[in-house]
C-alpha cells in the first residue's frame, strides 16, 4: 500500500487527496465523475469536522458521498439485511447500537484506527458505501494523529486490504 508522508494535514495536495479518492471510488467499481464530486464533497466535510465520530456524523459523510449515485439510501442507517462476498452482515436491528459503541472509542495509533477501520466495516451500516465512508474516515483519523494519508490502489494493495476483514 502506498503511503504518503505529511508534517501537517494542511500539506496535503488537491492531486493526493484526488488520487485517494479516485482509487476508493475504484475499489467500489465506482468511476463516474458525479461520485468523484460527491466524494470530494464528503472528503472536505470530513475535513472540516473537529468533534469526535458520531454516528450523525458517519451519516453526513454517506449522505454527501451518495447524494447523487443513489439518493434515497444517501444518509440513513441500513432497514435491510446485507451481505459482503459470502459473509452476511450482522442485523440492521443492532446496526445503530454497534455503531454508538464503535464512536464511544477514540483511535490513538495506527493500529487502533486499523482496528475500528476493520469495526466499521464489519458493522457494514449502509446499505452501499461503506468502504468508501470507512476509507474517508481512516484517513481523517490518521490525518488527525500525523499519520500519512493511506492510499490502497486497486489490485494487489486492494488485496492486501481484503486481507484485514478475514
Amino acid at each position: 500500500m502506498e503511503i504518503k508522508s505529511f508534517k501537517k494535514m494542511k500539506e496535503i495536495s488537491n492531486e493526493l487527496i484526488e488520487e485517494f479518492l479516485k482509487e476508493s471510488n475504484a475499489i467500489e467499481r465506482e468511476y463516474s465523475d458525479e461520485a468523484l464530486e460527491d466524494s470530494k464533497d464528503a472528503w472536505a466535510l470530513a475535513m472540516r469536522n473537529n468533534k469526535e465520530i458520531t454516528i450523525d456524523f458517519i451519516c453526513k459523510i454517506h449522505r454527501q458521498l451518495l447524494k447523487t449515485i443513489n439518493p434515497h439510501i444517501a444518509g440513513k442507517l441500513r432497514k435491510v439485511e446485507v451481505q459482503v462476498g459470502f459473509r452476511v452482515c450482522m442485523p440492521s436491528k443492532v446496526v445503530e447500537s454497534h455503531l454508538k459503541e464503535l464512536c464511544s472509542k477514540i483511535p490513538n495509533t495506527e493500529e487502533e484506527i486499523k482496528e475500528w477501520h476493520i469495526l466499521f466495516e464489519h458493522i457494514h451500516p449502509f446499505e452501499d458505501g461503506n468502504g468508501r465512508v470507512g476509507r474517508i474516515i481512516m484517513n481523517i483519523q490518521r490525518l488527525k494523529i500525523g499519520l500519512p494519508l493511506l492510499i490502497i490502489h486497486t489490485g494487489k494493495e486492494q488485496k492486501s486490504y481484503y486481507g484485514w476483514f478475514y
